[in-house]
């Protein structure tokens, strides 16, 4: 069974990240594996099977469908609303506004120019201008931007206008953050470089917005053209009114009802009615010495079926087709959402990692897991207790990964150890690399590396977390990307300070949260940071 997203599961789904962050830092590590473990198991698996069966994203749908009916237990019924809940609500509220204004603008304009004074006729081409052939102006020159970007086969992120509503974003947030940085904290600094760097690391989820904006702007469009149907036809019904034509160009009856014929072939075909004839065109004809004296009435009434035909052909169809077509491509871009992010690979990781816990379940949520019976791998540990790490990132056989360790701890001992916690995960292939060597800058050190006829699968870097991210760290980020390319993962690898009994050692959580932040600050997708050992 195929499970889709909306645009409210992902805002639920990074609302959760955030609060799980959190609770990373004032239980651990432990508390979140162990309670996405026990969702995994006593929810998931008996109605999904094995995670090998099941793609990562519908995973974390079911994960985010029991974090939900989770929140809203302990929320109560007075609590407050999820984002994604918040982001429905006022979706349905833009769209009855923009309806809304369309319908009064559409009304309130039609019913102007319909204003009838029983002297002078109202003029066929001044109607057309306005309420058809000004939104057809509009729709070509939108198909042809269109047009012209399929063509060139240029993606979202190039247009002009989404790239000035994305410099003017990220120029605001760093204009807040500045003006407020006397005044916060190191930790809260860092939070809201962590949040504007946030922004830039998920491109690929502001661009879904771009499609409900598209849809906004459509349904504002249809109420637009149904407040002109709706004035012209309470015009017509109880008024009387007449419409005529009139130009300065001298052009003949003969012309204009060839094109007449040629707007009309839309509904020609199966409403005649509304069409006029060339008699009826040549008896709606105005000239302003003349007055309307000479005019017949079934002349002057014959105008309307056609202009009313003529905005729904012309306006009203045109606008529910690109509300159709932004509804189905923003479903097709939620399908194809790369789900390979930062994000769901520590999730589906601490639900798919086998581990063995004695301690008491608290939750409804444990008991129901401690009800389902676990399968035998749940017995698998390591020699130390630990729970064996599950594969969060599929090695291909052939692949190699790049192994950056700093310099003044490299050595044999170190990097037997590393083989033997890292090949479950990655596999035996690792290219070791030292970085931080004193007199020798990254960037020489990774230049060689350029030259390998195929690129490692990703990087590793290892670094010791009580030393805080660098300017140099950065660049050496940087590096990484432009050698491994955009879509291979980048994960820093942190441990604690060694000690006389152990190479690696866990990391302090307040060392790992300020590390994680500094790195969420860069806006790379494909960036990871966690603590090699677990406490």
């Amino acid at each position: 069974m195929k499970i889709s997203w909306t645009i409210a599961d992902l805002i639920d789904f990074h609302y959760f990240s955030r609060m799980d962050e959190g609770l990373r830092h004032e239980s651990g590590e432990a508390a979140l594996a162990k309670r996405d473990r026990m969702i995994y198991l006593a929810k998931i698996e008996p109605q999904l099977g094995k995670a090998d069966t099941a793609p990562p994203r519908t995973l974390v749908r079911k994960w985010l469908t029991v974090r939900r009916l989770q929140y809203r237990r302990q929320q109560g019924a007075e609590g407050a609303p999820l984002p994604g809940t918040v982001w429905q609500e006022l979706s349905v509220l833009c769209q009855g506004l923009l309806f809304g204004l369309g319908l009064f603008a559409g009304l309130g304009g039609a019913g102007s120019l319909l204003l009838y004074a029983g002297t002078t006729p109202l003029n066929v081409s001044v109607y057309f201008g306005l309420f058809v052939l000004l939104q057809m102006a509009i729709l070509i020159l939108q198909g042809l931007v269109f047009g012209y970007r399929l063509l060139r086969r240029l993606p979202l992120e190039t247009s002009v206008f989404y790239l000035f509503l994305g410099r003017m974003l990220l120029r605001g947030l760093d204009g807040i953050r500045r003006r407020l940085q006397p005044a916060l904290t190191g930790r809260q600094r860092l939070d809201l470089a962590a949040i504007a760097g946030g922004v830039r690391q998920r491109k690929e989820l502001a661009a879904l917005l771009i499609w409900p904006a598209f849809a906004l702007v459509q349904m504002g469009g249809i109420g637009f053209n149904l407040g002109v149907l709706g004035a012209t036809l309470a015009k017509v019904s109880f008024a009387d009114i007449a419409f005529a034509w009139q130009s300065s160009l001298q052009l003949s009856a003969e012309l204009v009802a060839g094109l007449v014929r040629w707007i009309a072939l839309p509904w020609s075909w199966w409403l005649p009615q509304a069409v006029p004839t060339l008699v009826q065109v040549q008896g709606s004809q105005m000239v302003l010495k003349e007055g309307i004296a000479h005019l017949e009435t079934a002349n002057l009434v014959a105008w309307w079926p056609f202009l009313c035909c003529a905005v729904v052909a012309y306006g009203l169809l045109p606008r529910c087709l690109l509300l159709m077509l932004a509804l189905v491509r923003q479903r097709r871009a939620l399908a194809q959402l790369h789900f390979a992010t930062l994000d769901i690979r520590p999730l589906v990781q601490r639900m798919t990692a086998p581990r063995l816990d004695t301690n008491g379940l608290g939750d409804e949520v444990w008991a129901d897991a401690a009800r389902t019976p676990a399968p035998a791998a749940e017995s698998r540990q390591t020699a130390t207790g630990a729970p064996v790490p599950a594969t969060a990132i599929r090695a291909t056989e052939g692949d190699r990964w790049l192994l950056l360790i700093p310099d003044e701890l490299d050595g044999e001992e170190l990097r037997a150890a590393l083989a033997g916690q890292l090949r479950p995960e990655f596999g035996a292939a690792f290219d070791y690399v030292r970085h931080g060597v004193p007199g020798l800058a990254d960037a020489e050190i990774l230049a060689p590396l350029a030259l390998a006829a195929t690129p490692p699968a990703g990087a590793l870097v290892l670094h010791e977390a009580w030393q805080p991210p660098l300017k140099e760290t950065e660049t050496l980020v940087h590096g990484l990307r432009r050698l491994v390319g955009e879509q291979a993962s980048i994960t820093i690898l942190l441990i604690g300070r060694p000690t006389a009994q152990a190479v690696l050692t866990p990391v302090d959580p307040e060392q790992l949260r300020v590390w994680s932040q500094k790195m969420r600050a860069l806006g790379d997708p494909q960036l990871s940071v966690r603590p090699l050992v677990s406490p």
